[in-house]
């Protein structure tokens, strides 16, 4: 019976340690996930604000755009290019 408990004592301990091995592996491989995870969600994010800041650019561009062609000076300047006229101001009724 001697014999018996050795073997079974010695299992125990072996059971133990590749328990703590594959803990040890988990958690090493759930880091490493996390880790990944984080790198691409901040090349996302940075890609994100990258598009953001131009998207802003060219929204500024297009107003100061549309603030250069709606002018009341450039519009005259059309107007007179054209040989567009101010409408006369309305005729008054006599009769009133």
């Amino acid at each position: 019976m001697n014999h018996h408990e050795k073997t079974s004592g010695k299992k125990l301990p072996l059971l133990a340690y590749f328990l703590l091995l594959c803990y040890i592996c988990i958690a090493f491989a759930t880091a490493w996930f996390s880790s990944a995870q984080n790198r691409i969600a901040l090349r996302i994010r940075e890609d994100f604000r990258e598009e953001k800041n131009r998207l802003t650019n060219e929204i500024r561009g297009l107003q100061l755009e549309e603030a250069r062609l709606t002018s009341a000076k450039r519009v005259h300047a059309y107007a007179r290019e054209h040989h567009m006229v101010q409408p006369a101001p309305p005729a008054r009724n006599l009769e009133d």
